[in-house]
């Protein structure tokens, strides 16, 4: 499953302008308990999209990668061979 997250639509215009600035710490992660994709900006986690609205994540049954493509966000979930 793939997930396209576009900064203009999707993020809040504060969380994009960090984002195109480049002022965001460590890259981009999923965290589970928030089901969210987040960052860092100065040691503090910022959220930059909730999942909550769609569906629930769960590491169980997949992992995920994500690419930056300046204007939007790309994840793409795969699914755990185990499973």
């Amino acid at each position: 499953m793939q997930v396209i997250i576009i900064l203009s639509t999707d993020v809040s215009p504060d969380i994009a302008d960090l984002i195109l600035g480049y002022k965001l710490e460590g890259g981009y992660s999923i965290d589970y308990a928030l089901n969210s994709l987040v960052s860092y900006y100065k040691g503090q986690e910022v959220i930059i999209f909730n999942f909550s609205k769609y569906f629930v994540l769960d590491n169980r049954w997949s992992g995920y990668k994500i690419d930056d493509y300046g204007t939007k966000i790309v994840i793409n979930f795969i699914k755990n061979e185990k499973r």
